[in-house]
């Protein structure tokens, strides 16, 4: 049996450095993948309360300028009533 990882995340917490959070975007900002590990891309580092706030609504979080700013879409469709909806096969449009 190896333990040779046991002992690798042991010495992590004896030194009191933790990994940090990569963020990796594309070109507009979208968030791609958030990960402890070095991968090809673009990306910033994250604290743990970033982290937290964006990792299950990455599609109201975006990078800019090389900070995570929460930017939510400007009309949600769950808030529309059903004459609001462009292609309600229900409303006919005369």
């Amino acid at each position: 049996m190896d333990y040779s990882t046991f002992f690798e995340v042991a010495d992590l917490m004896k030194s009191g450095t933790t990994p940090t959070h990569k963020l990796y975007y594309d070109d507009d900002g979208a968030i791609i993948d958030i990960s402890y590990d070095v991968l090809e891309g673009s990306y910033i580092e994250i604290t743990n309360s970033e982290f937290d706030a964006c990792n299950q609504k990455r599609g109201d979080y975006k990078v800019v300028d090389g900070k995570l700013e929460f930017t939510p879409p400007k009309q949600r469709t769950w808030n529309l009533t059903q004459e609001e909806l462009s292609r309600n096969p229900y409303i006919c449009n005369r």
